[in-house]
């Protein structure tokens, strides 16, 4: 496989494990119009199935340690427009940090599976407008913002509390 290719299905499956470990459903939708997962669950109380979207970047990375605060991530204008605003289905953008060598990206043993290296996310619904003339847009990805099976069950407790009353 290509190695861009290849990563980005990397990072897809990288954050769909993390969903799987949330016990979350994840649906890749076709075609891909600016989202790449949509995560859902079977919740007890059925108005709560909700669901969220997210947009999977990666990036090659030698170390994490160069980024003090956060990860720079360049997205076209008609990108930014389908990750800004706010949704009915909440979208977050979502970097997965890669190994350079996709030798490096599994390791496997009797005792573990390891998914090299990690992801950050953030969300743009807060996010003005992109300026008038611009090609693309520039938004960071805090460091601190790592993500999680917790961080994961954060993003549904948001979206159900964004539900209408029945």
């Amino acid at each position: 496989m290509e190695h861009n290719n290849h990563q980005g299905w990397y990072g897809e499956t990288f954050v769909a494990a993390i969903a799987a470990a949330a016990g979350f459903q994840v649906a890749v939708p076709y075609p891909d119009i600016g989202k790449d997962l949509i995560l859902g669950r079977d919740h007890e109380e059925p108005e709560l199935d909700v669901q969220i979207a997210l947009q999977v970047k990666t990036h090659r990375v030698e170390s994490i340690l160069d980024a003090v605060t956060g990860f720079k991530i360049t997205l076209s204008v008609s990108q930014f427009k389908r990750l800004r605003g706010k949704r009915q289905v909440p979208v977050y953008l979502v970097v997965v940090l890669v190994p350079k060598d996709p030798a490096d990206y599994i390791r496997t043993d009797e005792d573990a599976l390891v998914l090299r290296r990690c992801a950050y996310w953030v969300s743009l619904e807060h996010c003005l407008p992109a300026q008038a003339g611009r090609e693309s847009v520039t938004v960071t990805v805090p460091r601190d913002n790592l993500l999680t099976v917790d961080a994961l069950h954060e993003f549904f407790a948001r979206a159900c509390e964004e539900v209408p009353a029945p």
